[in-house]
């Protein structure tokens, strides 16, 4: 038996700083890209503006880095994994993340679980709640929840599954979704199969990473599959799996004909990732109005403080010192000397230490920039020319 719920108020504000929260300008913030004539989709009834979007992942897609990502593209956004039993029995800490803000929508929650009671009354609390779609997680591949028989391990016991499906679909009036992965291992990939079974639950679209459970994030993901799948079923399928750039995204979308995309390790630290996906569809269709191209340090800095003032916001100052510092490492990657500058980032204890020796190395790296730049010029663009 399932105990009475705790009621998830809308209403109600689980953040630090509830004000800071709802200043937020979302929707202005993203009427760059919302204004423009994208492809677009959708999932049941639910409008999707364009064809990008955040995937579900621990520990990233917090409410403070989702208003990120919707500022730069991303157009579903996603909760991170909640766990049905934590819900249901009303933990405050599963409340926190899933709060959301209006102009979030639309927006995904993701729950786990195995008992289809536990699972119902969870996702009954997420549609009262607000959501604009309920995605079942069948995918996660982490010790500590497959060992549970939840996420990816759902692929193993099919009848569980489906009995968590039949239990679902009926008491559900928002979209229901899965997002899943090839298989167990390389001997058991059955993702036509489930995706097949998951249609006639009635399922309203499956979301696939192309590898096996036993991969992790090792190899490469099976595009194929994904096409495979996408050809199987009349459900939108959504690809994932092995997206670092935008050329990737807009590859995917090709080679599988899936519906969407969805993003996860390629944007973290890296929202402008969305940005790049809407520059090259409107650039494939001649556009010549083009959003920016990658950020500037300026930008960058920017971001990145934005980033934590959100998350000083929505969990409290200290908490979003140790959780920038993680991000960080993320932000900087690939830069000139970030390897030397997450090397220190353990030794910068206070925030404005963080900020001054950030500020620092953005202001070296763009001086390396203009520096490298430079080097290339011709020698008759040096001396310049007669006008």
């Amino acid at each position: 038996m399932v105990a009475t719920p705790q009621i998830a108020d809308p209403s109600k504000r689980y953040v630090v700083d509830p004000d800071q929260i709802d200043a937020i300008d979302l929707s202005g913030e993203s009427a760059w890209w919302e204004d423009l004539s994208l492809i677009s989709t959708r999932i049941g009834p639910v409008e999707i503006p364009n064809r990008y979007f955040l995937a579900p992942m621990c520990d990233v897609t917090n409410l403070p880095y989702r208003v990120i990502a919707r500022t730069q593209g991303a157009s579903l956004l996603a909760t991170e994994m909640l766990s049905s039993v934590a819900l249901a029995m009303g933990g405050h800490r599963t409340f926190h993340m899933m709060e959301f803000l209006p102009d979030e929508k639309p927006i995904m929650v993701q729950i786990s679980g195995t008992d289809p009671d536990i699972m119902r009354t969870a996702s009954l609390m997420i549609q009262d709640y607000g959501a604009s779609i309920l995605n079942l997680n069948c995918g996660c591949p982490v010790k500590k929840v497959i060992k549970g028989g939840s996420g990816s391990a759902l692929l193993r016991d099919k009848e569980v599954l489906r009995k968590i499906l039949r239990t679902l679909r009926p008491v559900l009036e928002i979209p229901l979704t899965v997002k899943m992965r090839a298989g167990w291992d390389a001997k058991s990939v059955n993702a036509v199969d489930i995706a097949k079974m998951c249609e006639d639950e009635g399922v309203d679209s499956v979301m696939l990473h192309g590898r096996t459970r036993k991969q992790m994030y090792e190899g490469k993901a099976n595009w194929d599959l994904i096409g495979e799948v996408v050809q199987a079923v009349s459900i939108p399928v959504i690809g994932n799996g092995d997206i670092f750039t935008g050329a990737d995204a807009h590859r995917m979308l090709e080679h599988t004909g899936c519906e969407a995309v969805m993003l996860a390790r390629g944007a973290i630290g890296n929202p402008w990732i969305f940005r790049e996906c809407i520059a090259l569809e409107l650039e494939k269709r001649g556009e010549k109005n083009l959003p920016p191209g990658p950020p500037t340090p300026e930008e960058r800095l920017e971001i990145i403080w934005k980033h934590f003032e959100l998350f000083a916001a929505y969990a409290g100052r200290d908490r979003a010192l140790v959780r920038i510092r993680k991000q960080l490492m993320a932000y900087v990657r690939g830069l000139p000397g970030s390897s030397a500058f997450r090397a220190r980032l353990s030794s910068l204890s206070s925030e404005e230490n963080l900020r001054s020796s950030l500020a620092e190395f953005l202001i070296e790296n763009r001086r390396a920039s203009q520096v490298t730049d430079e080097t290339h010029i011709t020698p008759q663009r040096a001396v310049g020319r007669p006008g």
